[in-house]
């Protein structure tokens, strides 16, 4: 008579326990990870499209984020302004963007009544305070036209949201701070990159800091350049 082989319902039992507290201490952190990786991918994204804007309007009309002359938030093809290069290069939702003050955008921690953000068709959002687009003032030049070391001006600090109006809207950051908003005055968590190494400082949540530069858009600060260098 040949014996059978199996498992009793007590090995099952205790096996299926041990899978589920393995499962319970790793998903967290997949799930993290997970996110961590969706962001900086759409962060990439981003820089490349805003970048790909700004040098085919060079291109094809003259001029780049180091050239406006208008603060125009209407976006007009003519328009010698920020909103007008990227209704033009870039797919933009005109109808949900605006002013911080929309309540299409209450959902947006961008948001404020000094800001204007730019919806893109994918989901993603730039936030940029108007006033601080333009680069030829009569008066001299500003703070963010000034020439730096590689030849290119400052640029225009915005924060770029990955996915729009969805939450959680928070600033990414090195400063183990899973609570920080973004506001005009500060898109940035300052540029010591090698707090971002060290897992337990690194918060990579769904917006960042970027800056445009003439024909190019760059990170700004340590977790969005973390992000786009990793």
């Amino acid at each position: 008579m040949m014996k059978k082989n199996g498992f009793t319902l007590a090995e099952v039992l205790i096996t299926l326990a041990i899978i589920g507290v393995v499962a319970v201490l790793t998903l967290p952190a997949l799930m993290t990870n997970t996110a961590e990786q969706q962001a900086k991918t759409a962060l990439k994204k981003g820089i490349n499209t805003l970048t790909e804007a700004a040098q085919t309007n060079q291109a094809i009309a003259g001029f780049d984020y180091a050239s406006f002359t208008s603060t125009n938030d209407l976006g007009y093809p003519d328009d010698q302004s920020l909103c007008g290069l990227l209704s033009n290069r870039a797919n933009i939702d005109f109808q949900k963007s605006g002013k911080g003050s929309n309540t299409k955008q209450a959902a947006n921690a961008v948001g404020g009544t000094s800001n204007y953000t730019v919806f893109f068709r994918d989901g993603s959002a730039l936030s940029f305070n108007l006033e601080n687009t333009e680069m030829t003032k009569k008066s001299g030049a500003k703070t963010n036209n000034a020439m730096q070391d590689d030849g290119l001006v400052y640029g225009i600090t915005a924060v770029y949201d990955t996915n729009g109006e969805k939450g959680p809207n928070l600033l990414s950051n090195c400063d183990k701070n899973a609570t920080l908003k973004s506001t005009t005055a500060n898109v940035t968590d300052g540029n010591d990159i090698s707090k971002c190494s060290t897992k337990a400082n690194r918060v990579i949540k769904d917006q960042f800091g970027v800056r445009l530069r003439g024909g190019y858009a760059v990170p700004n600060g340590a977790a969005a350049r973390w992000a786009f260098e990793n």
